[in-house]
């Protein structure tokens, strides 16, 4: 932890934020993360307002060799806004959010959620591409990538990024976008966090009609088959206004594992009820489509994907043909592990159909995401509750996402160009950047050398790994800080 000299002086530095330490009031709420595993006692939290905070305290960091970290949402599941004993920057009360009605845009600073920003856009008639989960933190998202229900028909989060303002290693506040520091805004659509604190994103808005027509609906399990069906011709469709998840937990009340759906149509309802008529017709035991605010979809996840409890995050894509006895034995191996670990029963299996037609239009060289294939995600959200299963809930997720990833080099075009990987469905990789960045590996190694030489951000291993392994100029002595006792 840290002495209390450097707290000191860490708080005279910081004028205006406010920095907690073990026992000062609030340290403990601001240490809980979206998974209880990912949850560490930090030496300080400095909850910073300004980007000039941020850059006090990367500097501050650096000077003392002390980790630190940056926390927006604390959704992550591999520990990367927490830390044992250094400092985390806590972006919790940047929120503010500024639209600009006649140049269709917002701004939003890094601490907001897509809750923020979803409202903040649907008061002037707007909506932007954004999460499924509306109390995600919008920075690790739009770095990653970022899929939503109008993924469809706008591209990705990163394709409507219009620019960033951040704090690079140095601690230096700069603008990166097509004008400024093009480079550095090329790596941060798809691999941001290896190169800086983001503090603002700017992103392009649209016209959103409103209402639009969605809902969750509930079968049981012997209704695969159909449902199976029903995903096929639906993705075969290519609407690009409307999306559709299915898969397997056990819902809230439910007396055990359930298939669960949910569609989005971007319209009207009765062109949306015809759409999903062959989903009713498979004959649901519980649904709630209706006519709702755009914003209210982000909300629909929400309960299901709550904060506490332990967690693990896994993905993996899909593609067409959906095979139903592939499926059978995706839900047989559910089934298996929900019986062996019954604290797990609230995990969560989906498979996202998102039409992928509009993310393929951008060139696969426009960005570092290099998931741009004719495939759609899957993502297994393992949640218990007892630190005793934390071995048996992660093999099990590495060994889904695995046979799910194996399933898709059978049927769809996978290589260096398209992974068949999301970035931020994947916190259980084995730090390999090829496998997610594809071709742009070597890029985005030069881009960590050039931006972050000494390993400052270091929470997202898989470029700062690479760097290390093909750059033998790489300052290695700072590949994985020291846990640091000041003083």
């Amino acid at each position: 932890m840290l002495s209390p000299s450097l707290v000191q002086q860490l708080r005279a530095d910081l004028a205006g934020a406010t920095v907690l330490t073990p026992g000062s009031d609030g340290y403990e709420e601001s240490l809980k993360r979206w998974s209880e595993t990912a949850e560490k006692r930090a030496g300080a939290v400095a909850q910073v307002t300004t980007p000039e905070h941020v850059a006090i305290a990367i500097k501050f960091a650096r000077q003392h060799r002390i980790e630190q970290v940056v926390r927006g949402g604390g959704h992550g599941t591999n520990g990367a806004s927490s830390t044992d004993g250094g400092i985390v920057i806590d972006l919790s009360k940047m929120n503010r959010v500024t639209v600009d009605p006649e140049n269709m845009t917002i701004a939003a600073e890094g601490g907001c959620l897509w809750k923020d920003v979803d409202e903040a856009a649907g008061d002037y008639g707007f909506a932007a591409v954004g999460g499924t989960v509306n109390h995600t933190g919008i920075g690790g998202l739009t770095l990653g990538g970022g899929y939503g229900y109008l993924t469809g028909r706008h591209g990705l989060v990163i394709d409507n990024l219009l620019k960033v303002k951040l704090v690079t290693a140095d601690s230096e506040i700069v603008t990166a976008s097509p004008e400024e520091h093009s480079d550095l805004f090329w790596g941060l659509r798809g691999a941001g966090a290896s190169f800086g604190a983001v503090v603002e994103f700017t992103y392009r808005v649209h016209q959103q009609r409103e209402p639009v027509w969605a809902g969750m609906a509930v079968f049981s399990l012997d209704k695969l088959a159909p449902i199976v069906q029903f995903a096929n011709d639906f993705a075969l469709s290519a609407n690009a206004d409307a999306s559709f998840n299915f898969g397997f937990t056990t819902p809230l009340h439910a007396p055990g594992p359930m298939l669960v759906t949910l569609g989005f149509y971007n319209g009207l309802g009765k062109d949306g009820k015809r759409i999903f008529a062959p989903l009713f017709a498979a004959g649901p035991v519980f649904q709630n489509f209706s006519p709702m605010a755009y914003c209210k979809v982000n909300a629909l996840l929400g309960e299901s994907a709550g904060h506490g409890g332990r967690k693990v995050i896994g993905g993996a894509a899909c593609a067409v043909p959906f095979v139903p006895e592939f499926y059978e034995g995706i839900k047989q191996d559910f089934l298996s592990f929900i019986e062996e670990v019954p604290a797990a029963k609230e995990t969560l299996l989906v498979f996202e159909l998102v039409d992928h037609g509009k993310v393929r239009e951008v060139d696969g060289s426009a960005t570092a995401f290099a998931n741009r294939g004719p495939y759609y995600n899957a993502v297994c959200m393992t949640k218990w509750t007892d630190s005793k299963d934390d071995h048996q809930c992660r093999n099990f997720t590495r060994r889904l996402k695995q046979k799910i990833s194996e399933h898709l080099i059978q049927t769809a075009a996978v290589n260096a160009e398209s992974v068949g990987k999301y970035l931020n469905y994947n916190d259980l990789t084995d730090g390999r950047s090829d496998q997610i960045f594809g071709s742009h590996d070597e890029k985005l190694v030069a881009l960590k050398l050039k931006y972050d030489p000494n390993n400052v951000f270091n929470k997202w291993g898989a470029v700062t790994a690479a760097a290390v392994e093909k750059n033998q100029g790489y300052n290695t002595m700072n590949l994985k800080p020291r846990q640091i006792a000041v003083e």
